[in-house]
């Protein structure tokens, strides 16, 4: 895992959601991947829409996925 994915796990109090570039860091994959995958319907981990353009991502599913929790 990165620098950018262990800080953006590290940092603050624990988010009950990710940001679309704190997940693809986590899942080390970049972020317009992420949101290529995520418009065709076949993310690694279901985006929640906020507006049109705007994704974010439930922390128990990104960080089960990227291994980081069981």
């Amino acid at each position: 895992m990165g620098e950018d994915a262990e800080a953006a796990v590290r940092t603050g109090p624990t988010p009950l959601f990710y940001s679309e570039e704190e997940t693809a860091a986590l899942l080390g994959i970049h972020r317009t991947t992420l949101r290529t995958l995520a418009l065709d319907g076949r993310a690694p981990v279901e985006p929640i829409r906020l507006t049109q353009h705007k994704r974010v991502y439930r922390r128990v599913d990104v960080e089960r996925l990227a291994g980081l929790r069981q």
